[in-house]
């Protein structure tokens, strides 16, 4: 269960920037008890980033995505001697050699943890763990390089620390490093991020796909996805999955490509990955009372339907096990009947009784408003992202303003009461228009013509 993160000079993010799913104090008791807590009361399962385009509330989820990524792949990936792949803020000079800041401040089996690093693109400064098994904060490690002595372990952190210590590259962390060494206390803390941290973005949709597909394939998982599909009335009555065997000279081809990526160092055979068969899924469709379903492969469906099976893999898993799941962009292509019903399943103890977490970046203004009966987010559940003069992201709770319990917040909020709404010069819309309407009276003819070529290359 997450509780807060930190990030700075990261992306758009250029100072320090916090998120917490922790109640707001302000909250009436009547309030909370309409959102009935779980486990912890002071802990939600449900938060929402709106803003403007570009303003940064991407960035933010990119963050925590990026730390999750440096705990898993450092150890590994990151080579001695390369450019570490962070991105600092870029408009500011100052900041290209400065660290960027990451830490999670998270619950995991009953233990409170608090870890967090500070890297460049050439190293790592600064990593830290602590532990609260009690009320007080155990040190694990920590690491600070401008420290005469780089790595402190306490006491409670049993292993083989100094060895893992030696092992650890400038450009590694050290929880990465003990994690793959077997560190037994470092490796729950790796298993949370690894495990119980997942995010959905459009750049990964492929890989949900696939996710969704894998458990469409297994008995205990396929009637979950079964009816989630048919939840979103999509006109899906059924899911089934073909399995087809890769063919001797898709085979050949691929195991080239295995080669040149050197899976063989990465413990994988190439027979082994070759060997696998690619699941092909399909939806069963309604042909009319007493018709068998006519069935339509992925590709053949909506926009929609491929983006909310996408989705279906990694909620059905977050609600299983309990765990944090932060989406960007949720409304792409999602009626908002239905991205209102994800967050009342977040919401509802019943469906959601492991008290899994969703973190959603969103334009959709109507979950503020609650035009389809009650809100859909408590005041404590909605921040935003604003882009200051400089250019970098400011990420802030609408409790700062102390709304009124009964305010309207989406026409509060489109009013501009809580900023982040963008500016738009309407001269230069104007001028546009003008341009265009000149190009249609003959004008600018070249200009028109360029448009119109522009729309036909578009055309499939």
């Amino acid at each position: 269960m997450l509780l807060s993160f930190r990030v700075s000079n990261f992306l758009s993010i250029k100072e320090e920037q916090e998120f917490s799913f922790l109640r707001s104090s302000s909250l009436s008791q009547a309030e909370i008890a309409r959102y009935k807590p779980w486990d912890d009361p002071s802990v939600g399962t449900l938060a929402g980033i709106f803003g403007a385009n570009a303003s940064g509330k991407s960035n933010v989820l990119k963050a925590i995505r990026f730390m999750r990524r440096a705990i898993r792949q450092s150890y590994r990936d990151w080579a001695s001697g390369e450019s570490i792949p962070v991105t600092p803020f870029a408009l500011s000079a100052k900041c290209k050699d400065q660290p960027s800041l990451f830490e999670a401040v998270f619950v995991s089996h009953g233990i409170r943890y608090q870890y967090g690093f500070r890297i460049t693109r050439k190293q790592v400064v600064g990593e830290w763990l602590y532990a609260y098994t009690t009320h007080r904060r155990q040190v694990w490690f920590e690491r600070d390089i401008s420290s005469e002595e780089v790595w402190y372990f306490g006491k409670s952190f049993t292993g083989r620390n100094k060895v893992i210590a030696d092992l650890t590259r400038p450009s590694s962390l050290f929880l990465s490093s003990a994690a793959a060494n077997n560190h037994r206390m470092a490796s729950m803390v790796e298993h949370y991020f690894r495990s119980h941290l997942t995010s959905a973005s459009p750049e990964d949709r492929i890989a949900r796909t696939r996710f969704t597909q894998e458990l469409s394939s297994k008995d205990d998982q396929w009637r979950d996805v079964v009816e989630l599909m048919q939840f979103a009335d999509l006109g899906i009555r059924d899911i089934r999955v073909r399995q087809e065997a890769i063919d001797v000279k898709e085979r050949e081809r691929l195991a080239n490509v295995l080669r040149a990526l050197d899976v063989d160092a990465k413990d994988k055979s190439i027979d082994e990955v070759l060997d696998r068969v690619e699941d092909k899924v399909e939806f069963g469709h309604s042909a009319g009372r007493g018709r068998k379903p006519v069935y339509l492969s992925l590709n053949e469906e909506s926009l929609g339907t491929q983006v909310w099976f996408a989705l279906v893999g990694p909620i059905i898993r977050t609600l299983r096990d309990g765990d944090t799941l932060t989406i960007d962009e949720i409304d792409a292509s999602l009626h908002p009947h239905l991205t209102s019903e994800i967050l009342k399943t977040f919401r509802d103890p019943k469906k959601n009784p492991k008290q899994a977490q969703l973190l959603f970046t969103s334009h959709d203004t109507t979950l503020l408003g609650g035009w389809l009966g009650e809100k859909e987010l408590t005041r404590d559940q909605v921040w935003f992202t604003e882009k200051k003069p400089d250019g970098a992201t400011v990420l802030y709770p609408l409790t700062d303003f102390s709304p009124r319990k009964t305010e309207n917040l989406e026409r509060g909020y489109l009013q501009g009461r809580y900023g982040a709404i963008p500016y738009l010069d309407k001269s230069l819309i104007g001028e546009i228009a003008e341009q265009v309407s000149k190009a249609a009276d003959g004008e600018n003819e070249s200009e028109l013509e360029d448009v119109m070529d522009f729309e036909e290359a578009s055309l499939p």
